[in-house]
């Protein structure tokens, strides 16, 4: 990645400039963590507070997707006790999963969100300065359109996802019931279970309206989690790029044989190591905010893809057969873009020492060439996300997800017949 030329901007000119910040990273998961009312770190000094009301419609949210996850549990153990519906049962059981994901998520923000406020001050102490040289050099206009193609790319594929969910059953019986039809029939989108009766009455509307605001709490952390990641590791890999760029361009004075030359090369490392441990002080306190949702993501991820795989084995209608697959879509772009950008991360990182190593360090003091030493082993401990200790993210990590879901697929094919 090269710098472009740096042009000569009118210093009045350039201060009316608008350039991009942390926020123009971070401010879709944001719009989707306000949607359910949460904020995911504390506000900047002179921004507005949140209300009471604000918060009131989080515990509405957290509470009414619990209630619903709870009716999932209580479906799925009765038709297994029963020993029936077991086809619906397993696809009850994969949306319990993905709700539990959700509020994974959703309780893991809450509870760091102290750490998620130090990672947010870490990233505006790292950004260039809104001047159009630092703004060039570190390329950011690059990488928020990057970011920007993942982020909105994955949140309009959930977004869809939800949308499709809770319309589809009623919009299903409101033809069916234009047409006369004997098979319409009153059906909740997720979990056709409740704890009141609410069939051919009013309150049917009112229980699938809350089972739907329930589906789109669920999507939401799925989202707002994944997008933060998202954002958070671009601007990681912008950094990494640019002490990358740093030092492939490093102009070693001692070689040319100048007396203060060897003082002036270590005043110039110096900073570059110092940015460097500030990039690795950025992807540890990103592990520790994202690494129990992480981890209960890849868990949860593989079980609701081995359910969703087993249903589409079976005969199905074709309306079902797509919903189906798109759930299973969905499962599979999310964990290959955790891997995804996992791998990103690894090879940012790894790429630091292959700068060190062209530097033209033969011709530098003794004290330099050290540093650099220490420097290169540093780079060579791959930067990775990581799902607590437990599980190192990368590329590969795909392969053994989908390796687990098939044997979880071949457990459930198992009881079935």
């Amino acid at each position: 990645m090269g710098i472009k030329s740096i042009r000569k901007v009118d210093p009045v000119e350039d201060s009316k400039k608008v350039y991009p910040t942390v926020k123009d990273f971070l401010r879709l998961p944001v719009i989707y963590y306000n949607t359910v009312g949460l904020e995911p770190y504390d506000s900047s000094i002179g921004d507005k507070k949140r209300g009471i009301l604000f918060h009131l419609y989080f515990v509405y949210q957290i509470t009414n997707l619990l209630f619903w996850f709870s009716m999932e549990c209580l479906y799925v153990v009765v038709s297994f006790r029963n020993n029936e519906n077991f086809l619906n049962a397993t696809m009850v059981l994969g949306y319990a999963g993905f709700a539990v994901v959700g509020a994974m998520k959703f309780i893991s923000v809450m509870i760091r969100k102290s750490k998620m406020t130090i990672l947010v001050k870490q990233l505006e102490s790292n950004f260039p300065p809104p001047r159009a040289k630092e703004q060039e050099e570190y390329a950011v206009a690059y990488y928020l359109k990057r970011c920007h193609r993942f982020t909105k790319g994955f949140g309009l594929l959930y977004t869809s996802l939800v949308v499709i969910y809770n319309l589809f059953e009623i919009l299903q019986y409101t033809i069916r019931s234009l047409l006369n039809s004997p098979n319409a029939k009153q059906t909740l989108p997720f979990v056709d279970m409740a704890l009141w009766n609410y069939k051919d009455s009013w309150l049917f509307y009112v229980t699938y309206l809350s089972q739907t605001v329930a589906g789109y709490m669920a999507t939401c952390g799925h989202i707002s989690a994944d997008l933060m990641i998202f954002s958070v590791a671009m601007q990681v890999i912008m950094h990494f790029d640019r002490l990358t760029l740093a030092l492939k361009n490093f102009q070693v004075k001692n070689s040319s044989g100048s007396e203060t030359g060897a003082e002036e090369d270590l005043k110039e490392l110096k900073p570059l190591i110092a940015y460097h441990n500030q990039i690795f002080e950025l992807t540890e306190v990103m592990n520790e905010v994202f690494g129990i949702p992480l981890l209960v993501n890849f868990a949860s991820s593989s079980m609701l893809v081995c359910f969703v795989g087993f249903q589409m084995t079976l005969g199905m209608s074709p309306d079902r057969f797509v919903k189906l697959l798109l759930i299973l879509v969905s499962a599979l772009i999310e964990i290959y873009l955790l891997c995804l950008f996992s791998q990103m991360l690894i090879d940012a990182s790894a790429r630091v020492s292959y700068a060190v190593y062209d530097m033209n360090w033969m011709q530098a003091d003794s004290r330099f060439r050290k540093m650099l030493i220490f420097l290169i082993l540093r780079s060579q401990k791959p930067v990775c996300l990581k799902a607590t200790v437990f599980l190192d993210v990368s590329i590969t990590t795909m392969s053994s997800f989908l390796q687990m879901s098939y044997k979880f697929f071949c457990a459930i094919r198992t009881m079935y017949q």
